[in-house]
C-alpha cells in the first residue's frame, strides 16, 4: 500500500480530553476524512491488548490521542498532532472558534479535574 491509499488510523481514548481536544480540531477544520477514528474504551475487554501494542510501537507507553500517521509511524501529544494537520491544511488552530473556546474554558477544568484524580500520572500527562 503507497503512503497516497494509506488513511491514518487515530486511537482516541473515551474521557480523554486531549484526545477530544484533537477531534475538536480534526472536526472544525473538516479533515476528519484524513482519518479512521478507533475508539479506546478502557472498560473494554480488548483494550489492554490494543494499548500494549500501542506501547510497543511507540517504543514508551501510550498516551492519548496515539496516531499512525505513516504507516508504522506513530505519534501523540495532541498539540503536535494539532500543528502537524493544521500545517497540512494550511490552517492557523487558534483561529477556530470552538477549539479556541474548549482549550480556553472547558479543557483547563478538565485537567484540574484529572491531576486531582489521578496525582500520581498527571505530572506526565
Amino acid at each position: 500500500m503507497s503512503t497516497n491509499e494509506f488513511k491514518a488510523r487515530a486511537y482516541v481514548k473515551h474521557g480523554c480530553p486531549f484526545s477530544f481536544k484533537f477531534l475538536v480540531f480534526m472536526s472544525e477544520a473538516g479533515l476528519l476524512d484524513r482519518i479512521e477514528i478507533i475508539r479506546m474504551k478502557p472498560d473494554d475487554p480488548s483494550y489492554d491488548a490494543q494499548k500494549q501494542k500501542l506501547d510497543k510501537q511507540l517504543g514508551k507507553p501510550a498516551t492519548f490521542p496515539v496516531v499512525e500517521v505513516e504507516p508504522g509511524q506513530y505519534q501523540t501529544d495532541s498539540d503536535r498532532l494539532i500543528e502537524r494537520y493544521a500545517a497540512e491544511g494550511g490552517l492557523t488552530p487558534d483561529s477556530l472558534p470552538v477549539l479556541s473556546f474548549y482549550k480556553q474554558t472547558i479543557f483547563p477544568q478538565l485537567i484540574e479535574l484529572y491531576q486531582i484524580k489521578h496525582p500520581k500520572t498527571a505530572k506526565s500527562a
